[in-house]
């Protein structure tokens, strides 16, 4: 049957233009080769250049080493006297020897000794070298450096030219001659299709069996791979051409030219063993992936393909292990995957794949040869252990196998049989963690895989998920949880670093744990169970690893996944309420205990001591968020579940040690409550708040102390007792004061400060003196019940008695620092002195407090800043030396001033009072108009700045007499430049009388006790 010359002569162009390709890359890979070979070579000279100079530099050195010993040796010989018992001998007057003090030697024989390098030591040198005078010298040759070895046969380019490259250029035009031989055949009606193919196999047969027998020869072992390798081609294209061309019997049936085909790609492999010719074996596996193509039938046979493909890739391998030609193997992968994309794109659509028992083909395919590279990995490690070809190939048919999960996301028929698709998936996964397992050096691709994984369970999770599939999501998402934290568990059991997405592959399961969350309108209690398992892996993996910040993380997750379903849950009911309180107390309690026992179990990690800490607040967080999303009005539900968690933490502060736990857990019940007070509290319902406030307080207060002998040297438990009033007064006040309105409110202060100062009396009565603790046990205590004790006057009365009570307790706090010098109490009172003087120097609305009286001076600002300057005075005077200063600030001089200020902030307040119009609201200044309110203001001033220079001089303190001299001129420049200007002809005598007197005054006490002599060493 006589086919359609123009189409034969097409395709034989097209033949011709593929095997030029083929030829020209054949030609252009060895230059390639050449000349990376000829570097790989010059490199090698220039190292062993190298060594040989170090090898000379060695031999001189211990060359030189061997003839220092030896002279020294010799004038230690010469110059050693001679025993007494002899005869004496007449010795010529000591010479220096030219030879050891030359600056510069002529070479000279070297005196080889037992401590020179090889040669070995002549036993006549060492016999003579323990005389007393020396003999004559031993001369050995200097030691030889080792002979350099003789460089490698350097690559010669005439050499390459002439033996190889012609003889490649020579096949590749042999075998061009026959393709054109061949078309010019056709073209001319010459020879018949069955004698062109008869021909063609002897003529390819002829090749291989030509090329066979001078490989045989070292020689011409190049020539006969190239004559194979063309030989080989040849009998593809002549296979090729009699079934596809001319449809010559018996190679008109597929069948037989596949097999042909495949015969030959087996001897091909066996070929290049034989003669070890990898030209043969890479065109031999480029024709085994095309006879598929060019045999094919248009009929989809996967078993039939793949099977011939997976029989191939052995083959391959089988070479590639052989001769250790691993770069084979890439190659190998590279086809299967070319063959796995043309068949996908060719009969995926068409063979429906995507439907029924049908999809497990495709999948079998895509698995099955990425296994089958892997046990390539397995099996070149136990060869090449450092070759990492094999496993690149391996993974790259596992991503090959990963794409093609991705493309089965487009398909419903598959997203809707998710157990088959992640089967699939996680195989992949495993396949990659045994090829990392086998190469530690691709260990990265665990990662890779497994970020990879999550983006197909996110897409999958997203676009398909429904509740009907979310058991089957749950066990996937634990399944890939489960593989890639025992792979993490037994990498470092293996005593391999962990890499970093080792350790983070089950916390990116809790995340996929939230999208349902998220995506589904209703959740199933199936969800909670799934996210402990993965709490429970990220824990023990962490005990493993040493790494606590996925620890972090997954409580931050599990939190947020439990904040997602509580603002899923309707606002203003209680309903789903218990169910959230028993999910969210459970993995309180559950971070509670893991977090202690791993902040205990790795100490020096920077974070472990933030763990506790975290674990105890998040749930918290939690609770609050939910007090004020469902406003639940009763709030014995929370409160109960708080006073658990708040047992918990206190009980694993005794057990653990950890008494951080302690005040965490205090800041933590105060939000809480406070939270809900805000929110929700009803004066109708105050007795159940109020009964848990006092509850709460109670139970931090009791800690400490019933655990005494446990908590007597620490202080953060005490703390806590300390600062639970203080946190819980707030409350109690606002439920009395709206509930049961009264005014006797001042008893309530009353009530809190008995219980900080029985426990002061605990323990002042328990604690010995030795007890580091001790003193910030007495300070908190201490400092709390003086607050209670100042706070009766502010909640009793208002205004200026808060400001009162601030200066008091102020005073009480320094006054106790003298008892318990805690650096605290001395900043706390401090703080509130200073407080108190800002409130009442500072702030323009104390003097609109109260309505005026009716009595000038005496009004309320007199005992308010009278008695607020009696307690800086007072504060001035209790902390003594060294302990008033505080930061380099001297309080006692800072205390003296503040309260200074007040008195002559009084001092003009009284004189304003007393000139301000009957029948006015407040106090109004004004320094016009009023001669007599003037030359009271200017003669107070001169009397105020005397008192200070008195006082400055009694005390021997400058500050206080600078702060005279400058209130006193201050005092005089408004006498002269405002008073005289204004005042009347006596008001203007008697304030110059008075003035001058005073000013007289100042002058005699200067004169007095602090005249102009040096030896006083004050002045």
């Amino acid at each position: 049957m006589s086919a359609d010359p123009e189409r034969l002569r097409s395709i034989m162009d097209e033949i011709i233009l593929i095997l030029v390709i083929i030829g020209g890359a054949v030609l252009i890979m060895p230059i390639v080769a050449l000349v990376f070979a000829t570097k790989a070579r010059r490199r090698t000279e220039e190292l062993g250049r190298e060594i040989g100079s170090l090898r000379e530099i060695a031999a001189r050195n211990i060359e030189r080493e061997a003839r220092l010993v030896r002279r020294i040796e010799v004038l230690e010989a010469v110059n050693k006297p001679p025993p007494p018992e002899e005869a004496p001998v007449e010795v010529a007057p000591p010479v220096v020897l030219p030879e050891p003090i030359a600056p510069v030697l002529p070479p000279e024989p070297v005196f080889v000794t037992a401590r020179a390098a090889p040669p070995p030591i002549p036993q006549s040198e060492a016999v003579a070298a323990k005389t007393s005078e020396p003999s004559p010298a031993v001369f050995s040759p200097p030691v030889a450096a080792r002979p350099r070895p003789a460089p490698a046969p350097s690559i010669s380019l005439e050499q390459f030219m002439g033996a190889k490259l012609f003889a490649w250029v020579g096949g590749l035009a042999l075998f061009l001659g026959v393709i054109f031989f061949v078309k010019l055949s056709i073209e001319q009606g010459w020879i018949s299709p069955e004698l062109r193919t008869a021909i063609g196999f002897v003529v390819g047969t002829g090749l291989v069996v030509g090329g066979v027998v001078m490989n045989q020869r070292k020689r011409y072992v190049t020539l006969g791979g190239t004559l194979t390798a063309t030989g080989v081609v040849v009998l593809y294209g002549m296979t090729f051409a009699a079934h596809s061309l001319w449809s010559i019997p018996p190679f008109h049936h597929a069948l037989v030219a596949f097999g042909m085909m495949t015969f030959i790609t087996a001897a091909a492999f066996l070929l290049a063993v034989r003669m070890e010719a990898q030209v043969v074996a890479v065109l031999g596996m480029l024709g085994g992936f095309l006879t598929p193509i060019l045999c094919s039938t248009g009929h989809d046979n996967p078993f039939g393909l793949f099977s011939y493909i997976a029989l191939l890739d052995i083959g391959v391998l089988a070479v590639a292990k052989n001769k250790r030609w691993l770069h084979l193997t890439a190659l190998a992968a590279a086809g299967t995957i070319f063959m796995q994309a043309g068949w996908m794109v060719k009969f995926f659509h068409s063979s429906q794949y995507a439907i029924g028992s049908a999809t497990w083909i495709p999948v079998i395919v895509f698995l099955g040869f990425a296994t089958l590279f892997m046990l390539a990995t397995w099996w070149s490690r136990q060869r090449e252990d450092e070759d990492a070809f094999p496993a690149g190939a391996a993974l790259a048919l596992c991503g090959s196998a990963l794409f093609a999960a991705f493309v089965f996301l487009d398909f419903g028929a598959i997203t809707e049989r998710p157990a088959l698709l992640y089967a699939f998936v996680l195989g992949i996964n495993a396949v990659v963690m045994l090829i990392v397992w086998q190469q530690p050096r691709v260990a990265k691709a665990q990662g890779i895989i497994a970020a990879l994984t999550f983006l197909h369970l996110s897409k999958w999770t997203v676009s398909v998920l429904t509740p009907e599939l979310l058991p089957y999501a749950l066990g996937i998402y634990l399944g890939f949880g489960l593989l890639h934290t025992a792979f993490a568990v037994l990498w470092q059991r293996r005593n391999q670093s962990a890499t970093l997405f080792m350790s983070w592959t089950p916390v990116i399961t809790l995340v996929l744990l939230l999208m349902p969350v998220l995506c589904l309108d209703s959740i199933s209690l199936m969800l909670w169970p799934a996210i402990l398992m993965v709490d429970l892996l990220i824990i023990g993996l962490a005990i493993f690893t040493g790494m606590l910040i996925p620890v972090f993380a997954a409580l931050a997750l599990t939190l947020i996944t439990a904040g997602a379903w509580l603002f899923r849950l309707p606002a203003n009911t209680a309903g789903s309420l218990g169910l959230f309180l028993i999910v969210l107390g459970g993995f309180a309690v559950l971070f509670g205990i893991a977090s202690s026992f791993l902040s205990r179990k790795m100490p020096k990690v920077p974070i472990a001591a933030m763990l506790p800490v975290s674990s105890a607040v998040l749930p918290f967080a939690l609770l609050i968020l939910a007090t004020l999303h469902l406003r639940v009005a009763d709030p014995s539900s929370i409160f109960g579940l708080a006073l658990l968690l708040t047992v918990f933490l206190l009980g694993l502060a005794r057990i653990s040690g950890i008494t951080v736990l302690a005040p965490t857990a205090l800041g933590c019940v105060l939000a809480l409550e406070w939270a809900w007070h805000q929110q929700s509290f009803r004066v109708e319902h105050a007795t159940t708040p109020l009964l848990w406030y006092l509850g709460f307080y109670a139970l931090f207060t009791a800690f400490p102390l019933v655990y005494q002998k446990l908590f007597a040297t620490r202080q953060l438990p005490w703390i806590a007792s300390a600062a639970a009033g203080l946190g819980t007064f707030g409350l109690v006040y606002r439920v009395v004061a709206l509930t049961w309105p009264n005014e006797m409110m001042g008893t309530l202060p009353v009530a809190f400060a008995i219980s900080p100062l029985l426990c002061l009396v605990f323990v002042l009565m328990q604690h010995g003196e030795d007890n580091p603790a001790r003193l910030t046990q007495l300070a908190w205590f201490g400092g709390v019940a003086l607050f209670f004790i100042t706070l009766i006057f502010p909640i009793q009365f208002e205004k200026q008695w808060i400001t009162l009570g601030w200066a008091l307790e102020g005073a009480a706090l320094c006054w106790l620092f003298r008892r318990v010098p805690h650096p605290g109490l001395r900043g706390t009172g401090t703080v509130l002195l200073v407080a108190s003087f800002v409130r009442l120097a500072l702030n323009p609305a104390v003097l609109e407090y109260q309505t005026r009286g009716e009595t000038a001076i005496l009004n309320w600002q007199l005992y308010a800043y009278s008695l607020s300057a009696l307690a800086m005075f007072a504060a001035a005077r209790w902390l003594t030396p060294p302990h008033d200063c505080w930061n380099k600030v001297n309080l006692r001089g800072l205390f003296c001033a503040l309260g200074g200020i007040l008195l002559f902030l009084l001092l003009n307040i009284e004189i304003a009072d007393a000139f301000t119009p009957a029948g006015e609201r407040s106090i109004t200044f004004d320094f016009d108009g009023n001669f007599g309110r003037d030359m009271t203001y200017t003669i107070a001033w001169a009397l105020y700045a005397l008192v200070l220079l008195m006082i400055g001089i009694w005390q021997r303190n400058a500050p206080t007499r600078y702060a005279g001299i400058g209130l006193l001129a201050v005092a005089l420049l408004k006498l002269f430049l405002h008073d005289l200007a204004n005042i009347e002809s006596i008001y203007r005598i008697g304030a110059l009388i008075v003035v001058a007197v005073i000013a007289l005054a100042a002058s005699f006490l200067y004169q007095r006790f602090l005249s102009d002599d040096k030896s006083n060493p004050e002045i």
